[in-house]
């Protein structure tokens, strides 16, 4: 579409070249499953046909699912994928699930609200949906270390770093498909770096490489001065980074959830209070 922000293609080429990678730099992906099995924990529902949508960190979670149908949908081949999606969106059948789960992968897809309408549609009545992402201030040093440097030594600054959803755009995104009850909360988490080229590993090693589709200029020129701007205003005992990871948990509407009271059913009067 005319006004995708992200490359498929390039997004797929990000995840297979990771591949080899990622065991050495899934540390984000760990903390964010880890919060995925406590909110599983919470809820203490017995799931029977899951689907899971993202393969990195797929493996913990069919491991709480034993003798359960889990099947996994991922953008790339690889270990424990059952199902390669063809595009952004994957295949679910309507009505099939009691369970969707989606590992960080949302961030970088173009439709999201086709994408919830998908999940929506594929669970059953009063399934759940539970997802995480990046996205608030996720590494917001280094895109305004380069913005910075750019603005001081070009003509203006390229984008970088993608844009990313908040928790409060991203609870109206999850209110506007229809889930009943949607939560949306985050964890913020900061990492130290000795190096800062430890950093772009991390994020080349996890998958999470530009894939916009508007290529900016290349950085390879001013890679000393933007590591200075960042030592200077983002280092504190390390290179500091920001993740967010974002949290979501919605459900397909059933009779028997808790629905909102009806308007004027109040015993107070607000005139009686103020």
């Amino acid at each position: 579409m005319d006004n995708d922000l992200f490359d498929f293609e390039r997004i797929k080429r990000n995840r297979e070249f990771a591949q080899s990678r990622l065991q050495d730099h899934n540390f984000l992906i760990h903390k964010s499953v880890e919060r995925v099995l406590d909110n599983l924990r919470d809820i203490q529902r017995d799931f029977k046909k899951i689907a899971v949508i993202g393969s990195r960190g797929a493996d913990i979670l069919k491991a709480c699912f034993p003798k359960k149908s889990v099947t996994v949908f991922d953008i790339v081949k690889g270990r424990g994928v059952d199902r390669l999606m063809k595009d952004e969106i994957p295949d679910l059948k309507e009505g099939r699930y009691d369970c969707v789960i989606v590992l960080p992968y949302l961030h970088t897809v173009n439709n999201v609200p086709a994408f919830l309408q998908t999940v929506k549609l594929a669970l059953k009545p009063d399934g759940l949906f539970l997802c995480c992402l990046f996205g608030g201030t996720t590494i917001q040093e280094l895109r305004q270390s380069i913005m910075q440097v750019e603005l001081k030594s070009r003509d203006g600054a390229g984008q970088h770093i993608h844009p990313m959803i908040d928790h409060y755009q991203f609870a109206g995104l999850l209110q506007s498909a229809g889930f009943a009850l949607p939560v949306v909360d985050y964890d913020r988490v900061h990492v130290r770096y000795s190096e800062l080229i430890t950093l772009y590993k991390d994020i080349i090693g996890m998958g999470e490489g530009n894939a916009l589709i508007e290529k900016p200029q290349p950085i390879d020129d001013i890679k000393s001065e933007i590591e200075n701007y960042y030592r200077e205003n983002f280092y504190n005992e390390g290179f500091v980074a920001t993740f967010d990871i974002l949290h979501g948990i919605g459900w397909s509407h059933h009779e028997s959830q808790q629905q909102p009271a009806r308007r004027g059913s109040g015993e107070v009067s607000l005139t009686e209070i103020l």
